[in-house]
């Protein structure tokens, strides 16, 4: 069974974070698979994308391969979070409330623990990438971006509106 996981808005942040904004990042979703995840030390060695003045988009090279990047931005009213998984858990008692309806009652011995994810970063825009063209407006990613978006509210048991009053 695959983990849960969810961020806790209420717990203290450690002394060091106090005032430390988030950074703002650019994730790159690239046409290949990278058998690391995280963070490098001299990204200029690796990754120098060239914004191209007559169309806006980007160029880059990465092993050898011409790649064109196309900038996706996170729809209005949603922002982009970087966030690690930690070994942190919400305690069962903290999950839930009797007094709520909304909440269903798991038997006991049956309740499965709620990860903590510390956000690293945020971000209002992706940059997808493609082999020697830019990504089309029907690729996965670019397409996903909106439509998944679109999808979620439609789906969604409580409207957006109600989330951002929750969220406060």
């Amino acid at each position: 069974m695959s983990d849960i996981y969810t961020f806790r808005t209420t717990s203290q942040p450690n002394k060091d974070q106090e005032n430390t904004p988030l950074p703002q990042l650019t994730p790159n979703i690239l046409p290949c698979q990278i058998h690391h995840d995280g963070p490098i030390e001299s990204t200029d060695r690796f990754w120098t994308p060239v914004t191209d003045e007559k169309d806006g988009n980007e160029t880059s090279h990465f092993r050898g391969r011409k790649l064109r990047g196309r900038r996706v931005a996170v729809p209005e009213g949603y922002q982009g979070v970087v966030a690690m998984p930690t070994n942190s858990v919400i305690p069962v008692s903290t999950q839930g409330s009797k007094e709520d309806p909304d909440v269903v009652e798991i038997q006991p011995g049956h309740e499965e623990p709620v990860k903590i994810l510390q956000m690293q970063g945020k971000f209002n825009e992706i940059m997808v990438w493609g082999h020697e063209h830019l990504p089309a407006v029907n690729d996965t990613f670019v397409k996903g971006m909106e439509e998944w978006m679109r999808l979620a509210e439609t789906v969604c048991l409580c409207p957006p509106s109600l989330v951002h009053y929750l969220e406060g």
